[in-house]
């Protein structure tokens, strides 16, 4: 069952922080993984294939920020998406009161909440691949044709051995579909990608481009924002297979670098070819 967890926290004391603290928060998460499951841990450290969870940065903070005074008064939040029934039993003990503090980068952080529940965090959440491969399953007749994805993080890619911070279809797409087959044993067919590549178009956007400063002091940019992909053809399976995934970005995250805050995603609207366009969703951060 994929799940999207959100900690609410509190600095111990005022600082002035790095503004990407999700290196930080990826290791703090595998601290806890690790005390459950010293074995799970290493292989999700050594693993250099899809990961089963992202972590982001402190949702309040800039990721481009070199440094960012926090207030101990104020609350903050970090969130974690699980992807494997494994991390989904670890996960449940997870609770404030367990957990205590959090050391991110040698700042204390107090963990004062924690929710899966959509109603208390717009970012929070949960499904069963079961129910995210409906529109496969139940065959709807109003299949989408267009979809909004928000990228609420930088979102960057590797492409041919370098970094492509644009989300083209058949990047965003083979992106999820590769996590997707990785981590639910209802696998859809690698030709999604072929499809996405060669009737996916995207019909207007709204993007910008993000830095983020790393540990090792490099930049990496990725793109935030909307965009919309719209399908080119009218075959209902391969818009079903779309719209699983689309769904599923918000679990999985999209791109590069999703266990360190990147590629934060989310569905905020789509609609059929009949239908007005819409604009939708929060931001992240709030």
């Amino acid at each position: 069952m994929p799940q999207a967890i959100v900690f609410t926290l509190r600095p111990s004391v005022a600082a002035s922080v790095p503004g990407n603290l999700s290196r930080a928060a990826h290791a703090a998460i595998l601290r806890l993984i690790r005390a459950a499951d010293p074995d799970l841990a290493a292989r999700i450290h050594d693993d250099e294939g899809r990961k089963p969870l992202t972590v982001s940065n402190i949702l309040e903070l800039n990721m481009g920020a070199r440094s960012v005074t926090v207030d101990p008064n104020r609350d903050y939040h970090l969130r974690v998406t699980l992807l494997s029934a494994e991390l989904e039993r670890i996960a449940a003990a997870w609770t404030a009161e367990n957990i205590g503090e959090l050391d991110l980068d040698g700042y204390a952080w107090r963990v004062t909440a924690r929710t899966a529940n959509a109603a208390e965090h717009p970012w929070a959440g949960s499904a069963t691949y079961h129910q995210l491969v409906q529109p496969l399953l139940s065959r709807p007749v109003d299949v989408p044709h267009t979809w909004t994805l928000e990228f609420a993080s930088p979102a960057t890619f590797r492409q041919r051995g370098m970094t492509m911070p644009l989300p083209l279809p058949d990047l965003v797409f083979g992106s999820l579909l590769e996590q997707w087959n990785a981590s639910s044993e209802l696998a859809l067919p690698e030709e999604v990608r072929r499809y996405a590549t060669e009737c996916l178009a995207i019909n207007r956007y709204g993007l910008r481009s993000a830095r983020a400063s790393t540990s090792g002091g490099a930049i990496q940019i990725g793109a935030v924002g909307q965009c919309s992909y719209r399908a080119m053809t009218g075959d209902r399976y391969w818009r079903a297979c779309v719209d699983v995934l689309a769904s599923f970005a918000f679990y999985s995250g999209v791109g590069a670098g999703t266990t360190r805050g990147f590629g934060q995603t989310r569905l905020v609207a789509k609609r059929a070819a009949e239908q007005p366009e819409q604009d939708d969703g929060d931001s992240l951060r709030d």
